[in-house]
């Protein structure tokens, strides 16, 4: 009796598990909406390998999202995906994953976007600069308010340009790494590889409070223009450098 029991159990969460692992995404994706203020569009496979052509929510919209679960995660109180988004360029790849108290963690993102895609996602519908955006990210772990336990990766703006001339004033390639400190977050330029130099970095601290520090140099054989440019930000010190501090609240 107790032996039927126990094999009984074991058939019916092989059988629950199943059902979950084939259920119809867009049957999920219906929960989700209810469950939140967004909309998806688009949806078919299933709810632990499926595919949408939009997710839209209150700051914005991505398009063509896929997604593989990972069931043992569940068992952890987690739900945990890889997940791939298509952009103008190469698209981004990360493994995402959330606890039932509100954390979320993302690893390995890596990809890349223009400059101009990331603005339209963000709502604006026009930056002045212009360029790639390449993103490598080893780990961020936030809570629904944005605060920040953890950040490791860089950012680099390759192939950038300023628009508001024509031609455009070429700049060249930055990256930054990103790291939580005690101040809160910080992007420190690492490189930059161009007629423009800069040297600094922005911090942004839990109250959404941001120090943008940074000096701007331009170096030998930039177009004739950006000196110019850079002369409306101030005087130079005496090494050429325009120095930049600002700050504000997000």
């Amino acid at each position: 009796m107790m032996r039927a029991l126990r094999y009984g159990l074991i058939g019916l969460v092989a059988f629950v598990i199943g059902l979950v692992a084939f259920l119809p995404a867009r049957v999920a994706a219906g929960w989700a909406e209810q469950m939140g203020p967004i909309s998806m569009g688009g949806v078919s496979g299933t709810l632990f390998d499926g595919r949408a052509s939009y997710i839209s929510g209150p700051d914005g919209a991505i398009e063509n999202v896929s997604w593989q679960l990972e069931p043992a995660s569940l068992l952890l109180a987690r739900i945990s995906a890889r997940l791939q988004i298509d952009s103008d360029l190469s698209g981004f790849d990360a493994d995402v994953s959330r606890s039932l108290f509100g954390q979320t963690t993302i690893r390995n993102v890596s990809g890349s976007a223009s400059a101009g895609w990331l603005a339209k996602l963000g709502g604006y519908t026009f930056l002045p600069l212009s360029g790639d955006v390449r993103v490598n990210i080893d780990e961020a772990v936030f809570d629904d308010e944005l605060q920040f336990d953890a950040l490791a990766g860089q950012i680099s703006l390759v192939n950038t340009r300023w628009q508001l001339f024509n031609p455009p004033v070429p700049l060249g390639r930055f990256t930054a790494a990103l790291a939580q400190s005690e101040q809160g977050l910080r992007a420190t330029v690492v490189e930059s590889d161009g007629p423009l130099a800069i040297d600094g970095g922005l911090t942004l601290d839990a109250t959404r409070r941001y120090l943008l520090d940074v000096r701007l140099r331009a170096r030998a054989g930039a177009d004739e223009r950006l000196p110019q440019m850079l002369d409306q930000l101030g005087r130079a010190d005496a090494d050429g450098w325009h120095p930049i501090r600002e700050q504000g609240r997000l």
